[in-house]
């Protein structure tokens, strides 16, 4: 028998795409999804992204290195487009638009069929052991690099 495994998404054109299903429990009582739920989505866009560029959150929150850090979430902006609905397929896509030295801007957007039904900008802050800010690792910064894209003006 073949073992089956989460899937996480891909990366392309220096963003995570991250396919997913409209649930009945992600709806409301409209029939499409409740708004709280794109941040939802978003961010297990952000937490696959982090997987797909090897960057291991579950270690570095062991915090046996003393470079280790975890990222909070410290702003979030969401604007609803269109609604979804219950068994859309839809795809979260995820960039890295600024790239600080303790934090991260992400660009998100949820589509169905290339089209955006919700557009999201969150900033997270790269915390040490003790809740302070902490620089970003080398090694995370060199990942994270992969995906920055720079905004056309």
């Amino acid at each position: 028998m073949a073992e089956l495994s989460p899937h996480s998404g891909i990366i392309k054109d220096r963003e995570h795409i991250l396919p997913l299903r409209v649930y009945y429990e992600d709806t409301d009582a409209g029939g499409i999804v409740y708004y709280a739920n794109y941040l939802k989505y978003m961010e297990r866009g952000r937490s696959d992204m982090l997987r797909g560029l090897s960057i291991n959150q579950a270690d570095m929150l062991k915090f046996l290195d003393p470079d280790d850090i975890k990222f909070v979430v410290i702003r979030a902006e969401v604007d609803y487009v269109k609604p979804a609905r219950l068994d859309d397929e839809i795809t979260v896509h995820t960039s890295v638009s600024e790239l600080g030295n303790a934090s991260l801007v992400m660009t998100q957007d949820v589509r169905r069929d290339g089209e955006v039904l919700a557009r999201g900008v969150v900033k997270a802050a790269a915390l040490n052991q003790n809740d302070r800010p902490a620089r970003l690792p080398g090694d995370v910064r060199d990942k994270l690099k992969k995906i920055v894209k720079v905004e056309d003006s």
